[in-house]
């Protein structure tokens, strides 16, 4: 119905599903500048960061001031989704958010290794939907998600299969020497 307003002329199916071809270039050269914005401020202010998301009652006491780190947080959240908005669409950025970090998840710990794999992760997988998508003339924000989504299920399988077979060589080696202590 907001398309029957008069004067309305904005597309709002470009918001829900985005077009990563259609990027003007002075749009791209400003989300360059926020990711490097966004960048730098995660790497100056990783450790409050950390503190502030595991522990709000630690960082009070080491003196982190955690309200303005978490409202600081959130901002940053808001402007990637922002940014992503107009590739992407909003449907689809929150696919594009948790995917690689859940992929990453899988096979590191530390909140660091995961930020960087999960980055380096959404780029391959974002070339990538875009390489597929080319051939076929297939959308390319929707491509991007079916080879994110294809992907996670993937590295779930492949991190299940290998956990199941780690935990049955663990309990066969501890059974062994259990019966060689006997």
């Amino acid at each position: 119905f907001i398309a029957k307003a008069p004067g309305y002329q904005a597309d709002l199916m470009s918001y829900l599903f985005g077009n990563i071809l259609l990027v003007p270039r002075e749009s791209l050269w400003f989300m360059i500048a926020l990711d490097v914005l966004l960048l730098t401020i995660v790497a100056a202010y990783h450790r409050q960061f950390l503190a502030v998301v595991f522990d709000e009652e630690f960082a009070r006491l080491r003196g982190i001031p955690v309200d303005f780190f978490y409202l600081l947080l959130l901002v940053l959240v808001a402007v990637t989704v922002v940014l992503l908005i107009q590739v992407v669409g909003l449907i689809l950025v929150l696919a594009l958010l948790t995917l690689p970090a859940a992929m990453a998840g899988h096979y590191v710990h530390s909140l660091g290794r995961m930020m960087l794999i999960a980055t380096l992760l959404g780029a391959a997988l974002s070339i990538s939907g875009l390489a597929l998508s080319y051939g076929p003339d297939l959308p390319a924000g929707p491509t991007i998600i079916l080879l994110a989504g294809a992907a996670y299920v993937f590295s779930a399988t492949v991190t299940q299969v290998f956990g199941r077979r780690r935990a049955r060589l663990a309990a066969a080696r501890s059974l062994s020497r259990g019966e060689l202590r006997e």
